[in-house]
């Protein structure tokens, strides 16, 4: 079963990562550290290659046929995330420490692996939900990064000398870590397709990119050791777990209401569902790398939420996908 290995397999494998760096916090600091963060940078690197080498261009263009559908999905992705968290720092159900962390995991694009697995198993369109995520996975730097400016400056001078700064900083390590590995490996996947028919070829597009995002999780959290005690990192884990976990199931239910209003089928709309609910740990952990890098004073409260949600909405994700299946029969 695909879900597996797409699913639970890489939850183990990442809680794998994590455990290993709480008991060699020292080991992963100096690896982070290490040639100026050369595993860090190699490993974003060829997380996003691979990303556009398995972009497919067919996918691309049908989800252009009904423009109607695709703006709905997209602003379903980013906007509807994001309008919950406010919501909830409005009603005061969200400190505003937290609010700043909330806001950029809202603002990351699908993961095209799970919401993919997971829309095919759930009896959706696995072509539809394929095109809107990978859509949303070209869009994600860039709102990502407009996101972290704003977020990062005075927010009464916007464009003050800071944010001039800060973009003129940022802005060139975004096109040489995402924009160019995703074209490059876009371009070559259009003159070698072979290397994905084969079977080890298809085992590294798909595996590589994972155990990359376990590697950058087992430096991040090497990082965050080093900054803050243990305890503390416990401490995080009980204050936000269950907020992350109340905050998937309000993102459900805005998904769900959100294809319904739609005029599409009910594969499109199960397609929808998993790419508005599956947020992209590929895409999260690496902006955050190189925008804040272990520099950033507050890095433990940027990646904390992030990967801590990304077990949640995959463990959450199963009961749904069978209910979703269970229906559709």
């Amino acid at each position: 079963m695909r879900v597996f290995p797409n699913g639970l397999g890489f939850s183990i494998l990442l809680a794998s990562s994590l455990t290993l760096a709480w008991f060699s916090k020292d080991s992963a600091n100096v690896f982070g550290q290490w040639g100026g963060g050369i595993f860090n940078h190699a490993a974003i690197i060829l997380i996003f290659f691979l990303q556009g080498y398995k972009m497919k261009r067919t996918e691309l263009f049908k989800i252009w046929h009904q423009p109607g559908h695709t703006i709905r999905v997209q602003v379903g992705i980013f906007l509807g995330p994001a309008l919950i968290v406010l919501c909830a720092w409005f009603f005061d159900l969200l400190t505003p420490q937290w609010l700043p962390p909330f806001i950029l995991l809202a603002c990351l694009p699908t993961t095209i692996a799970s919401s993919v697995v997971f829309s095919e198993k759930a009896g959706g369109d696995p072509g539809f939900t394929l095109g809107q995520a990978t859509l949303s996975n070209l869009l994600g730097p860039v709102i990502v990064f407009f996101a972290w400016v704003y977020l990062q400056g005075d927010l009464t001078d916007l464009y003050g000398t800071r944010i001039v700064d800060l973009i003129g900083l940022s802005l060139p390590k975004i096109i040489c870590f995402t924009v160019i590995p995703i074209m490059i490996g876009w371009w070559i996947a259009q003159r070698h397709p072979c290397f994905a028919s084969k079977s080890w070829g298809k085992w590294i597009i798909g595996n590589v990119p994972l155990i990359c995002i376990a590697w950058l999780a087992y430096l991040a959290m090497g990082q965050v050791l080093s900054q803050v005690d243990a305890q503390i990192c416990l401490q995080l884990f009980g204050e936000l777990l269950l907020p992350l976990s109340l905050g998937w199931g309000a993102l459900a239910i805005f998904a769900w209401l959100w294809s319904q209003g739609a005029e599409m089928n009910r594969e499109r709309r199960v397609s929808a569902f998993f790419c508005v609910t599956q947020k992209s740990l590929a895409t999260g952990l690496p902006m955050i790398q190189i925008l804040g890098g272990a520099e950033c004073q507050a890095f433990v409260f940027w990646v904390f939420p992030l990967i801590l949600f990304h077990f949640i909405q995959l463990l959450l994700g199963f009961p749904i996908l069978h209910l979703l299946k269970r229906e559709s029969k």
